[in-house]
Order: C-alpha cells, then structure tokens, then sequence
C-alpha cells in the first residue's frame, strides 16, 4: 500500500497534477452542500423525534457521516498530491 501511495505521490509530475486535480473535483462534488444536509436533517430530527428517525433520519445521518469522511479521503489525496509537487521544486 506504501508503495501505491507513493507512486501516486511522486510519479511523473503530470499524472500527478491531472490526480490532484481528479481529487480536487471529487472532494468538492462530494463535500458540497453537506453542511446544508446535515444542518437540515439535525433540524428534522429535533423537530420530530423518534417519528423522524423511524422514517429515515438516522439512516440519513449515517450516510451523511459517510459522504463526509469520502470527502476528507478525497482531501487527504489531493493534499498528498500537492505535497509530492511542492517536494519537487522545494530545496530539501
């Protein structure tokens, strides 16, 4: 798995920045909005109670969770794509 990441990482530059930009577009599709969505279902189930997470708020709230932490993975990937540039044109 080292090995992957660090091929990914330190590749040949341009593989790397079309990755970072690939993980820059999915941490923005996936992160958009999620903070409405969540702030929303929050509301919903304060409003309605146990009612709200019968119907679906706490399957709702979970799946957000999730969407959230593929999010941050997206994120943590562009980051490392970003640092293995930087690592190349940066005096050590």
């Amino acid at each position: 798995m080292r090995n992957f990441f660090s091929a990914l990482f330190n590749g040949p530059v341009w593989r790397t920045f079309l990755l970072m930009g690939a993980f820059g577009w999915l941490f923005a599709a996936t992160s958009y909005n999620l903070v409405v969505l969540f702030k929303a279902n929050l509301t919903y189930v304060q409003a309605y109670g146990l009612m709200a997470l019968m119907d679906g708020g706490l399957r709702q709230m979970a799946e957000l969770a999730g969407y959230g932490y593929l999010s941050l993975f997206f994120y943590v990937l562009f980051k490392g794509c970003l640092s293995g540039l930087l690592n190349r044109v940066t005096p050590h």
